[in-house]
């Protein structure tokens, strides 16, 4: 039986420009990968997101995107209750072994806000099994960050994609109207310049990086 992993990013392509890498190396292994997006895109691109969306995760292999529909940059404005339990409900269903999703200290406020949903309806009870969490680093917004304890992205745990890094980039292309020109963080050569920088740091090609919130052996 294969393992369950939720990716729940905030918007549209967050969800590849953070962990695409290891989303496809993950459904290479045998993993089951569901991506679930918080909130819509921007108000302009809005009619075609939807469909973008859904191209760039299917080219990883991702057969389930589930689009909350949460209006875009306005998160803070909804009660978070009613976060938690769409990511509650949806844990219930799929049982998730490991949860990817953003990183506390991100400058977005709708990543903040995601992160301690995800945070909460994740939360370690009797009689159910716990689940990792991993957050990713989101380029123009992670590295944005203050530069202090609380709010800066710490990378303890790194995952080769060496053999994924092209399908990252052919996936990200499918967002190609959220891409910008270098040296906007957020380009294709920023994307790849990151992942050499990650993988450096670990003596492979290319890597993703990621923050570990909890780790369970079970």
């Amino acid at each position: 039986m294969s393992k369950n992993v939720l990716v729940i990013a905030a918007h549209p392509d967050d969800e590849i420009l953070g962990s695409g890498g290891t989303i496809k190396k993950l459904i290479n292994h045998g993993y089951k990968v569901i991506t679930v997006i918080a909130a819509k895109g921007r108000k302009e691109e809005e009619h075609h997101i939807p469909e973008f969306m859904l191209k760039a995760n299917k080219h990883l292999g991702v057969d389930e995107v589930l689009f909350l529909e949460f209006p875009n940059l306005l998160l803070e404005t909804i009660p978070l209750v009613e976060i938690n339990k769409s990511i509650e409900n949806l844990m219930d269903k799929y049982t998730p072994d490991m949860i990817f999703t953003h990183h506390y200290g991100d400058t977005n406020r709708d990543h903040q806000i995601l992160f301690q949903a995800v945070l909460t309806a994740a939360r370690p009870l009797p009689g159910k099994d716990p689940v990792e969490i991993l957050c990713f680093e989101t380029v123009s917004s992670s590295e944005w960050s203050q530069h202090t304890n609380d709010k800066e992205f710490k990378p303890n745990y790194f995952v080769d994609i060496t053999d994924t890094i092209e399908d990252k980039i052919r996936s990200l292309q499918y967002y190609d109207v959220e891409m910008r020109p270098f040296p906007h963080p957020r380009s294709y050569d920023g994307v790849r310049y990151l992942a050499r920088i990650r993988g450096m740091t670990v003596g492979v090609e290319y890597g993703e990086a990621f923050e570990i919130i909890r780790r369970v052996w079970k």
